[in-house]
């Protein structure tokens, strides 16, 4: 029966897609029907360690997944309709340390990330742009973390897929010669991904108001915002321009109420799930980019809602004792709900760099070799002060093929969790992990 379902599953997923294909392969037909399609594969593999929370249950593991976009988009005289559907595929190949399997244990899914309508409304003679639907929503400045993602809080920097999705959406926009006013309601429970028990406690409905301008080297945008978890929110950031190769920015958010994983006060009891009262996060950064590729980002940011280095060190101790016993390791395990929060400490400092090969090549006037232009390093150093903690990620890309149209990336990342022996990214569940990817448009 199990199986049957399985097959069936795989059927309806295989008809939506072919009828999506269908709709796509009709776009010189359907005016104002415009597709683009986007593939990805990634090899991922990592090694466990035991920590004070858990003992390691096998050597490696390894997964093989999958993610195929549509960006479907249709225009008319009455507005767009602009789309993202995804169909995304994980444990293709599975090797948990014991046996490996293929096809057997895939779980597929198909995505709606964005659905939305956008058109233009005159009132009084005040012309408005609208969107109503499931939309992403990207307000923050900065590269390591990013404060105002205020309705859906987005992975900085994954190193394997991940199939973001928008919030539910109604904005009305003005634009004047300064810039842009916003009035928008949204609702963050239109999800399919699995979430956590601090996922559906931050489920939001509210609605607010942002001001974006722009000035001479500057840009600025304050929000103000109610809904019913945060009762109350005050948001701004400011991203200047202090020469060619120089620049600042910085962002900040105060809430009234907030909700994240409180340590228990007796031994045998898990973190749960509770109101904590007002909330700051709070972000600067500095960017210098040099004329031959080097660009370096360095930013510090702190976010209230994470657990402090001393609720952390007694997470840890109640952990190793409570891991020791048979009947409580279940308990040492909970305390990794801390992982959970947007961020695992509550001070971070991250160090990125990344180096344009292509204006490398061009500043010293080399034309050979000629593929050596299309391959980017990167690397990002993420540090906690208060613990040693470090987390250690290097990109390698190559851009295989770039036609404008069609194109296929190649990509290797590694990240290394280490540090002091009672910091927090010392017990991470994997020491290091290698991902190989694999991407392309169509």
């Amino acid at each position: 029966m199990v199986a049957l379902m399985h097959k069936q599953g795989s059927m309806r997923w295989s008809r939506t897609w072919f009828a999506l294909a269908l709709l796509s392969c009709a776009t010189p037909s359907v005016a104002g029907l415009s597709t683009v399609w986007d593939w990805a594969l990634s090899y991922e593999t990592a090694t466990p360690r035991e920590s004070a929370f858990v003992a390691a249950q096998a050597s490696h593991r390894a997964a093989l997944n999958g993610m195929l976009d549509l960006q479907l988009d249709y225009g008319s005289e009455y507005g767009t309709w602009t789309s993202l559907w995804t169909l995304y595929s994980q444990g293709l190949y599975l090797d948990d340390g014991h046996q490996s399997t293929w096809w057997q244990e895939r779980d597929s899914d198909l995505i709606v990330r964005e659905l939305a309508w956008q058109g233009e409304l005159t009132i009084y003679d005040l012309p408005l742009d609208v969107s109503v639907g499931k939309l992403r929503l990207d307000w923050g400045m900065g590269y390591g973390y990013r404060p105002l993602d205020l309705f859906r809080p987005y992975r900085q920097n994954p190193i394997s897929l991940v199939a973001e999705e928008g919030t539910g959406v109604v904005s009305l926009s003005h634009f004047d010669l300064d810039g842009e006013w916003t009035w928008l309601a949204t609702d963050s429970s239109w999800t399919r991904a699995t979430q956590t028990a601090l996922d559906k406690a931050s489920e939001q409905r509210g609605s607010g108001i942002r001001r974006y301008w722009l000035n001479e080297q500057s840009e600025y945008q304050w929000i103000g915002y109610y809904d019913d978890v945060r009762r109350g929110l005050l948001a701004a950031s400011l991203r200047s321009v202090w020469s060619d190769s120089l620049a600042w920015h910085a962002s900040a958010v105060w809430q009234r109420k907030s909700v994240g994983y409180q340590l228990p006060t007796t031994l045998y009891t898990a973190p749960y799930v509770a109101e904590q009262g007002h909330a700051l996060q709070a972000l600067v950064g500095l960017n210098w980019a040099s004329q031959d590729g080097h660009n370096l980002i360095g930013e510090y940011w702190y976010d209230s809602r994470s657990w402090s280095n001393d609720e952390w060190q007694q997470a840890l101790e109640r952990a190793e004792s409570l891991k020791t016993v048979t009947q409580t390791a279940g308990l040492a395990a909970s305390y990794q709900q801390g992982f959970q929060h947007a961020n695992l400490v509550q001070h971070n400092l991250m160090l990125h760099w990344r180096w344009d090969l292509q204006a490398w090549m061009m500043w010293n006037e080399l034309a050979w070799p000629t593929w050596l232009s299309d391959v980017t390093p990167t690397l990002d150093l993420l540090f906690s002060p208060q613990d040693g903690g470090v987390i250690a990620t290097q990109w390698l890309r190559y851009q295989w093929l770039d036609t404008g149209a069609q194109s296929v990336e190649v990509e290797f990342a590694a990240r290394f969790l280490t540090g002091n022996g009672d910091s927090v990214y010392a017990h991470l569940p994997d020491q290091h992990m290698m991902v190989f990817n694999l991407k392309g448009r169509f």
